[in-house]
């Protein structure tokens, strides 16, 4: 009969030699220069290439062709942006700047404060 002590010893022993044996696998495959270490997937599934862009002779383009716009949009005049930008280098900094947005007023409130309180007012001396 085993003790508990020898089958935890047993046990121990045995993942050991699986290491082991593990180890040895790979260290033949690093310094054989026969055995690709690397062995060759068969690739099952197929990629859908049917949105890819195809140039005049139908060839694929590359993923990183860029189209008519996108090079017209670098290489022409900048867009102008909606919003107002204000770039200011930041004082004894280096390569920092302070962006800041120009904003209009919006003035709508104010005029509509501006009537309710003439409104209130000639409510109030009538």
């Amino acid at each position: 009969m085993i003790t508990v002590k020898e089958k935890e010893r047993l046990q121990v022993l045995l993942k050991f030699l699986e290491h082991q044996k593990l180890a040895d696998q790979y260290q033949e495959q690093l310094y054989s220069p026969n055995i690709n270490m690397f062995p060759k997937l068969k690739r099952n599934s197929r990629i859908d290439v049917s949105h890819r862009d195809r140039d005049s002779q139908g060839r694929f383009l590359p993923y990183n062709f860029q189209t008519v716009e996108e090079s017209d949009m670098i290489l022409d005049e900048e867009i102008e942006l909606p919003r107002k930008l204000t770039v200011k280098p930041i004082a004894d900094s280096y390569n920092s700047y302070s962006v800041d947005e120009k904003t209009k007023r919006d003035w709508s409130g104010n005029i509509y404060l501006g009537c309710i309180a003439a409104i209130l007012t000639i409510a109030y001396f009538s």
